[in-house]
């Protein structure tokens, strides 16, 4: 277990054991210690130190100097550390002992490399901010060292959660998927396609007032910050939000006529977060809703309310969807069904118009998908 912690995501901070701050007084102590635990398996020459540290300076001068840092660091680290040497000196070659130094910014390469949801969850979490946020040493060769190093790991943070909205979009999880699109734009505000994926999630989740709010924030920060306007795909995407919203019950010349509104759809779905979500997106388009987790029930549903389509998952427990339409025509409930899935492969799609599908979607859905093919389904039925 590691004695020293060296925090450097974010302004920097020096932990001992049991997580008490810590002070290393010389700030090129600091630089140097930062520079060698940022890549803790690393061994770096002296002189290569010394000319980062001190490159205002003659290679004597820098050469001394160096000693007199290291001397009054290895004294300071004693005293965090106790007895153990977290400072190591091998052939004139520099390093930290990796079993009692960790650094945030070694760990979050490492869980980025996983590529795992859950590394890449931890990988976010430990990004507070910029590497060395705010630390400049006033020497040239370090100062651009932090620069480049600043530059590389903030672009993997932005790499990072965008690959984790995808991961928690994907399996429907839209809380978090926000939670970490908003993130993102902490890290960086001025990424407009992040902004356009803040509008679909919360679209997605049926809060269109949100996913319009979210348009606003993006114009006016681009507007104030650049001096431009969205880009063509962020006002297309807003002008499909606001007729979307334009066709619920309180909308203007886009909503729905009244035979329309009633209209009735029957959601079979297990996972309750995409239940859910269709509830949301089919009631702010006007229709009622009834849902079912599973295929037991909505045949209970379809035996005793009148039901203007179906919108059935295939994968359902106790009677999957190809079989739960059957049982319906058999019981003679001709509703027209449309199945959406996820699951691979054409088989699945070719037996859902088998069995008398009269359209089929495949997740992950996009609502303005959705709404259309309800629409023209309950027209044409």
């Amino acid at each position: 277990m590691s004695t020293l912690r060296l925090e450097l995501l974010g302004d920097l901070q020096i932990r001992g054991a049991g997580g008490a701050l810590a002070t290393i007084s010389a700030k090129k102590g600091q630089a140097l210690l930062a520079f060698l635990a940022v890549k803790p398996s690393q061994r770096v020459s002296r002189e290569k130190i010394a000319a980062l540290l001190w490159s205002s300076t003659g290679p004597d001068q820098a050469r001394q100097s160096l000693r007199q840092t290291l001397s009054m660091l290895r004294k300071e680290l004693a005293a965090i550390v106790g007895e153990a040497r977290a400072l190591l000196d091998e052939n004139d070659l520099l390093g930290v002992d990796e079993t009692l130094v960790s650094c945030d910014a070694a760990e979050f390469e490492s869980l980025a490399a996983s590529g795992s949801e859950p590394a890449l969850t931890g990988a976010a979490a430990l990004y507070r901010g910029d590497l060395l946020d705010g630390f400049y040493l006033n020497e040239e060769r370090f100062d651009q060292w932090v620069i480049a190093e600043r530059d590389r790991l903030h672009r993997m943070a932005l790499r990072i959660h965008a690959q984790l909205v995808e991961m928690q979009t994907r399996r429907g999880a839209l809380d978090e998927a926000i939670g970490t699109a908003q993130k993102s734009l902490r890290i960086d505000p001025l990424q407009e396609p992040v902004h356009r994926t803040l509008m679909r999630l919360y679209l997605q989740s049926g809060d269109v007032v949100n996913a319009l709010q979210q348009y606003e924030a993006c114009a006016r920060l681009l507007k104030r910050e650049l001096r431009i306007e969205p880009d063509a795909e962020t006002k297309a995407l807003q002008r499909e939000i606001l007729q979307l919203r334009t066709r619920t019950p309180s909308g203007g010349t886009l909503a729905l006529d009244q035979e329309d509104r009633k209209k009735t759809v029957l959601v079979v779905e297990d996972n309750v977060l995409n239940r859910e979500l269709f509830n949301a997106v089919l009631k702010s388009a006007g229709y009622g809703v009834i849902v079912a987790k599973d295929g037991a029930e909505a045949l209970m549903i379809i035996g005793r309310e009148t039901i203007d389509l179906m919108l059935l998952d295939v994968d359902l427990p106790f009677i999957n969807g190809h079989h739960l339409l059957q049982a319906a025509r058999e019981n003679g409930v001709d509703v027209p069904a449309i199945f959406i899935s996820g699951l691979p492969g054409e088989d699945v799609e070719v037996r859902a118009f088998e069995v008398g599908a009269a359209d089929f979607i495949r997740k992950p859905v996009k609502n303005a998908v959705l709404l259309a093919r309800v629409d023209k389904v309950l027209r044409e039925s």
